[in-house]
């Protein structure tokens, strides 16, 4: 600013000389720039001085704000002058510079002065773009050598174009592809820099700026987004390269779906799919939709339809040609593509094989599916002939048949074979007989399989017919029946002889024909058998002379052809007695907890029979009466009474059975005994108090004893025994101590205070013992009783909590106590077992060094021992040698076990 002061002094100073020199002229000029006249600032020119008024008489009264005229002869600017400010306002025209003309009106001559200012454009205001973002269409095909211009809004100043240069460039992702020009006209243009655009390569161009440089270096900036047209200019092409497509014949529904791809956009990338040279009888098979180009198959492509049957080649091909072509205009020069097509047809296999089965044996005869056929077992040679056939050409019409035997026997299993006579014929050989007693149904599965997979059973049950050829067997090989001496005398009410039964044999036959007409027999005068049933009998009464007597004899069973036989052992008894017992009721004691196994007692019984019969042997049981009694006990063969469970007099001490001796005898007899065990009661438990439950005081409060001094206070104690005979049998007794005159102990429980201490609150212990009645060796407890003594309730809580503390004080003290002993026993612990391993390490390393000594001097040994005989030997060869050495060395040498040598007076 200083500088611009300076240079407006100059040009006014310059101005009033001029000025002063031709005011003899009525117009005058003054130019000066915008906005560098300050407010009342004195113009370039001063009026004469002889004249003595003037006044503006301006015909644009506006521009009196701006000028006036101040001691009758200097012209003033008020205000600064903007030349955009005037030329909007319309003071003056600016096509180029801004002109104003004042008119100045002298007195008295009255003659018009003309003043032309001319406001000169200075570069004061920000050039911009009238908008911040443009959209640019341009379609690829752009011919780049034409240089075609796309406009693009200039920049907008108030200034005059000659007072300021603009410099504008363009930058941005694609900003190389582009470039910035001004017409003749100055108008901004767009064009393509050097090569084409591509929509397929890029379609957008949306991160583009101008920007825009005056010469003060002030910028403005305008976004710019080029949109890419797409021009047709690609042909479609299929994506697709499978030109042989397989098909069943009777296939219908979508085949094959080709497409193709066509870059450009909207209808230039559109593709319609058709046929090319397409007959039209294949439109009743065929159909292919024109916006997907799916081909589907309407109408199976059957190979022995009459239609289908001209067009195809090599019998079940079809040659098609399918193209695709986009929907733009059809002065473009793209070409439709070509996508080549050949179906294969297959054929199916749509019919089964057959299957026809002859049977040989027995007769000649056709079988259906699922018949029967029966054979004797034990029969060998050709089972059946079988013939296959499918209609089927080609491999369809090959056909495999397979046998499977469904058997749970391995010798049926191999019993059949299947064996092939020609291409189609087969036969089923039985190359092992059957045998019925081993399995009596077969089935045969005949399973056709041809070269298309499809599948045909045929299925022969065979029933094996049974024939006589396995002998009749019983059930044991030995049977054993008892009879009793009495059971076989008549009847004292007549003298006839009711056949008596002894037992029963049964025997079986594997042979179904001859199961029914087994025949049973036997040899001997005593006894017969019911040849049809196998029931033994007597033939007449025993004597009684043939008790405890043993017969033996055989009976054979026969089916006609094939015999068997089992021996059988008939034990004869005597009369049998009633075994009986001593007493009619028994009783045992024992003690609780005794262990399992234990012997309570034993209960005999008594027969008159023989005790070597069966009888004269008797067997104990016990049946219980009180519940749960036979967890408890049980009786052996023997009549001992054992525990097997550890009985407890407290859950139960009264046990009652009924024991009951039974003997062996034909029929069995018995009797039957009361038993009652009583288990008695040990002292295993000791007596305890249980008057408390959760916090084991009495609290006794001073003012209520205040109250009834004439009352002594009393607590009563109760104590419980676990055990049945000491429960109400418990003695206390309160041991001596301090406060032993003041508190009273009865041997029922009963506790008095006769006099209270004097400090209180205050918490006394009292010691005191529970002893039961128990008889030789009662249990005594002994333990404390807390007794604490206060006024209210608050000293109860006072002095429970101290007892506490205290408890917990002692606890504590004894832990530490006893942690101390453990750490002191393990240090002695670690110092024993540090003095056992270094006396066993010293033992170790003395055994050691020992060895190793007695090596060494083995070792010497046999080095001495290996040096006096090369020593002997070398004398051997010269003995002058051994009579030098012994003149030589008059003394002796010995060696030790470490190889030092110590001289040894000479011999004399």
């Amino acid at each position: 600013m200083y500088y611009r002061a300076i240079y407006l002094l100059i040009i006014i100073i310059c101005l009033n000389s001029t000025c002063y020199g031709r005011f003899h002229s009525r117009f005058h000029h003054i130019s000066i720039n915008e906005n560098e006249i300050s407010s009342r600032h004195l113009l370039s020119f001063n009026l004469i001085n002889s004249i003595k008024s003037y006044q503006l008489v301006s015909t644009n009264i506006q521009l009196h704000k701006y000028f006036t005229i101040e001691n009758k002869t200097h012209l003033y600017a008020v205000q600064s002058l903007d030349r955009e400010y005037l030329c909007a306002e319309q003071f003056c025209s600016c096509l180029t510079q801004c002109s104003l003309q004042l008119k100045i009106l002298s007195q008295p001559e009255h003659q018009i002065i003309f003043v032309n200012i001319t406001i000169n454009d200075l570069n004061d205001n920000l050039h911009y773009f009238r908008s911040n973002e443009i959209q640019i269409h341009i379609p690829e095909n752009t011919n780049i050598q034409h240089r075609q211009c796309y406009r693009i809004p200039n920049v907008e100043d108030k200034d005059l174009p000659e007072t300021n240069q603009f410099i504008y460039q363009l930058i941005g992702n694609g900003s190389e592809k582009f470039e910035i020009d001004q017409t003749i006209g100055n108008d901004l243009c767009l064009r393509i820099k050097n090569h084409p655009l591509d929509r397929e390569e890029r379609h957008q161009y949306d991160h583009l700026w101008i920007i825009v440089t005056d010469k003060q270096q002030q910028q403005d900036k305008m976004k710019i987004n080029i949109q890419v047209l797409d021009v047709n200019d690609n042909s479609p092409k299929f994506l697709t390269n499978l030109t042989k497509v397989s098909v069943n014949e009777t296939f219908t529904g979508e085949l094959i779906c080709t497409q193709a791809y066509d870059p450009d956009e909207g209808n230039n990338g559109r593709i319609i799919y058709s046929f090319d040279h397409f007959d039209d009888k294949l439109t009743q098979f065929l159909y292919l939709n024109n916006e997907t180009g799916c081909l589907f198959i309407l109408k199976s492509l059957l190979l022995t339809s009459i239609d289908l049957i001209p067009l195809l080649q090599l019998n079940n091909h079809l040659l098609l040609t399918i193209r695709a072509q986009d929907c733009g205009s059809r002065m473009s020069s793209t070409l439709p593509a070509y996508h080549p097509l050949e179906i294969i047809i297959d054929d199916i296999n749509d019919h089964k094989p057959t299957i026809q089965v002859r049977q040989i044996i027995s007769s000649i005869d056709i079988i259906k599916n699922n018949s029967q056929i029966n054979i004797i077992e034990n029969t060998i040679g050709i089972l059946a002939m079988i013939t296959v056939d499918d209609i089927d050409q080609g491999i369809y019409g090959q056909v495999q048949l397979n046998l499977i035997v469904q058997t749970s026997n391995k010798k049926h299993r191999q019993a059949l074979q299947l064996k092939s006579t020609s291409m189609k014929h087969y036969k089923i050989e039985l190359i092992s007989p059957l045998d019925y007693e081993l399995e009596s149904t077969i089935i045969l599965f005949l399973d056709a399989i041809d070269g298309g997979g499809e599948h045909s059973r045929f299925i022969i049950n065979i029933i094996v017919d049974d024939m006589n050829d396995m002998p009749p067997h019983f059930e044991h090989d030995h049977y054993h029946f008892i009879t009793n001496i009495q059971s076989s005398s008549p009847s004292s009410s007549s003298t006839l002889f009711d056949s008596t039964i002894v037992g029963q044999v049964h025997a079986t036959d594997p042979d179904v024909s001859t199961t029914n007409s087994l025949i049973y027999s036997l040899n001997s005068n005593l006894f017969r058998i019911n040849s049809e049933t196998g029931q033994i009998s007597l033939i007449e009464p025993l004597p009684i002379n043939m008790t405890d007597q043993v017969i033996i004899f055989n009976v054979t069973v026969s089916d006609g052809e094939h015999e068997s036989q089992t021996h059988v052992t008939i034990s004869i008894e005597g009369l049998n007695h009633r075994p009986e017992f001593e007493k009619d009721q028994y009783f045992f004691q024992i003690d609780e907890n005794v262990p399992i196994r234990t012997v309570v007692g034993q209960i005999i019984g008594k027969d008159v029979d023989l005790p070597g019969t069966r009888r004269g042997e008797l067997t104990y049981t016990l049946r219980s009466i009180t519940a749960y009694s036979e967890f408890f006990f049980h009786t052996s063969h023997t009549g001992q009474v054992l525990v097997t469970r550890i009985p407890d007099a407290e859950q139960q001490q009264i046990h009652q059975f009924i024991v009951t001796v039974r003997d062996h005898g034909t029929p069995p007899l018995s009797s039957d005994a009361k038993l009652t065990i009583k288990v008695n009661d040990i002292n295993e438990y000791c007596p305890h108090l249980v008057n408390f439950s959760s916090e084991p005081y009495i609290f006794v409060s001073r003012q209520r004893f205040k109250k009834t001094p004439a009352e002594k206070f009393s607590y009563r104690l109760f104590a419980f025994d676990k055990d049945i005979s000491d429960q109400s049998n418990i003695t206390f007794n309160l041991l001596p101590s301090t406060y032993s005159s003041a508190f009273k102990l009865t041997t029922n429980g009963l506790l008095t205070i006769d006099d209270l201490p004097l400090k209180l609150p205050s918490i006394i212990e009292l010691d005191y013992s529970l002893t039961d009645t128990f008889f030789p060796e009662p249990c005594i407890k002994q333990d404390k009783l807390i007794i604490l003594i206060g006024d209210t309730s608050i000293d109860r809580d006072y002095l429970i909590n101290e007892y506490e503390k205290q408890l917990e004080t002692s606890q504590h003290q004894r832990l530490i106590t006893q942690k101390l002993a453990n750490n002191k026993r393990k240090k002695q612990e670690t110092i024993i077992l540090f003095l056992t391993f270094s006396l066993s390490t010293s033992v170790i390393f003395l055994g050691i060094l020992c060895l190793l000594c007695l090596f060494c001097c083995r070792k010497q040994k046999r080095r001495n021992r290996q040096r006096s005989i090369t020593t002997k030997s070398s004398s051997l060869i010269n003995p002058s040698l051994l009579e030098d050495s012994k003149q030589q060395s008059p003394h002796s040498f010995i060696t030790d076990c470490n190889g030092k040598s110590s001289l040894l007076p000479p011999l004399r």
